[in-house]
């Protein structure tokens, strides 16, 4: 069987780790084994809040949400030890939970920006991520606050965090595709053959740029005009 991505990707990382770091890196995954229940219970009660508050306010979108798996846990500790960042602890990693919402318009997306502010009080930090690749999103690690806290339903969720992704429709799908075909080159056209790899590249920025943001912007001038 032809080994997997991300098993070739933790075997060329791990490689290049000393003992005392993967003791580190073996330290955080046991812990995230035991407490990953915890984790997944989290985004059980993240989602449902999100989506409450989405139907709430008539929003048009589409919600996902994951537990980060083990190995991929590994990949990315790996990954970012030998970028020479360490986490001090469980905490530090601010994506075992994520929740990805994709909205119609831009405008909704900043709307939900602010509604989510409001309900989850706690830990928050926006960040706005815009990729020459066409990636175009709002990234929102949030926690619940004290208010929340004070519940007794609420208490184990006091240290843990979710990362929100909030995008839209059009930049979402553009997102999926260069992923596959550039970012994880599916066909191994890079390794094939890299002239037609950087031809293929630079059509899809070319494509990214005529007509992707122009659809976007289109759509929103649409629903200006119905709504107004």
């Amino acid at each position: 069987m032809k080994q997997g991505f991300f098993e070739r990707l933790i075997g060329v990382l791990s490689r290049s780790l000393g003992e005392t770091n993967l003791t580190y890196l073996d330290n955080l995954l046991s812990e995230y084994k035991h407490k990953r229940p915890d984790y997944e219970e989290f985004r059980i009660v993240i989602l449902n809040t999100l989506e409450s508050l989405l139907q709430e306010n008539g929003y048009k979108y589409q919600i996902s949400s994951r537990t980060k798996n083990i190995e991929r846990l590994k990949e990315k500790i790996i990954r970012k030890d030998k970028n020479g960042k360490k986490y001090n602890s469980l905490e530090d990693i601010e994506d075992l939970v994520g929740v990805r919402v994709i909205f119609y318009t831009e405008k909704d997306k900043e709307r939900f920006v602010n509604k989510i502010k409001e309900e989850l009080t706690g830990y928050t930090k926006t960040e706005t991520r815009e990729k020459e690749d066409g990636y175009n999103a709002i990234h929102i690690i949030a926690s619940f606050g004290h208010k929340r806290l004070k519940l007794s339903e609420y208490k184990r969720y006091r240290d843990l965090k979710c990362e929100i992704q909030i995008t839209s429709i059009f930049h979402h799908a553009w997102a999926e595709i260069e992923h596959d075909l550039i970012y994880k080159d599916i066909h191994d056209l890079k390794e094939r053959d890299p002239e037609k790899f950087i031809l293929i590249k630079q059509k899809m920025n070319h494509l990214l740029e005529d007509n992707v943001k122009k659809i976007t912007k289109e759509l929103e001038d649409i629903i200006d005009i119905i709504t107004e």
